[in-house]
């Protein structure tokens, strides 16, 4: 079997488990997963022993899309003095874009729970990557490093998940308001420095 042809498989397993678990929550079942990927059993357990190793695979599956919606929103909005707004824009977007997950929340906490700490802190330094060109190192006492401002974003997004909101736009805006204040770049006058609208 070629490589493409696998991924190709493995691509549709995936997709039919998303579509399984909305369908059935907690009650998912490897059956579930080949009805609704259109594989059989045979080629479903060639790929993954059990239901674990489907839900794992999963969210590999999310965090590798998740790294293909920074890059598609940065390349939009390249300004560095953007790029705390942008991240924080796109993650809270999640819960919209994998509606699944918020089902594996209700119906699979513990796993949903041990995947948030396992993942945690690539998940974190990978974000950090993302905010360094706006979060200059400073040496003001207190200052935000790109991984505190990396890991309050994580933190601020996951219970987005378990405490769903009725306006994330009204939670960016509060984040935001809290980040000019706490900003390592902003001027005495408020802007960015480096900002569009600083000219």
């Amino acid at each position: 079997m070629s490589s493409h042809s696998s991924s190709d498989t493995t691509d549709t397993i995936l997709d039919g488990a998303m579509r399984a678990l909305a369908r059935h929550g907690s009650g998912l079942s490897m059956t579930d997963i080949c009805r609704e990927s259109g594989v059989s059993r045979g080629t479903l357990y060639r790929y993954f022993a059990n239901r674990e190793e489907v839900l794992q695979a999963v969210n590999a599956k999310i965090l590798e899309v998740n790294r293909a919606l920074f890059d598609a929103a940065i390349a939009a909005r390249p300004d560095p003095a953007d790029r705390v707004e942008v991240m924080l824009h796109t993650m809270l977007d999640f819960p919209r874009v994998f509606p699944h997950m918020k089902m594996l929340f209700e119906y699979e906490p513990k796993a949903s729970l041990d995947f948030l700490h396992k993942e945690a802190d690539g998940v974190i330094a990978s974000i950090a990557g993302y905010l360094r060109p706006a979060i200059p190192k400073s040496r003001r006492r207190g200052a935000l490093s790109a991984e505190d401002v990396a890991e309050l974003l994580y933190r601020l997004v996951t219970s987005s998940f378990l405490i769903p909101t009725s306006s994330a736009a009204e939670v960016e805006a509060i984040f935001m308001r809290l980040w000019s204040a706490a900003d390592p770049t902003a001027t005495q006058d408020g802007t960015t420095r480096g900002s569009a609208g600083a000219g």
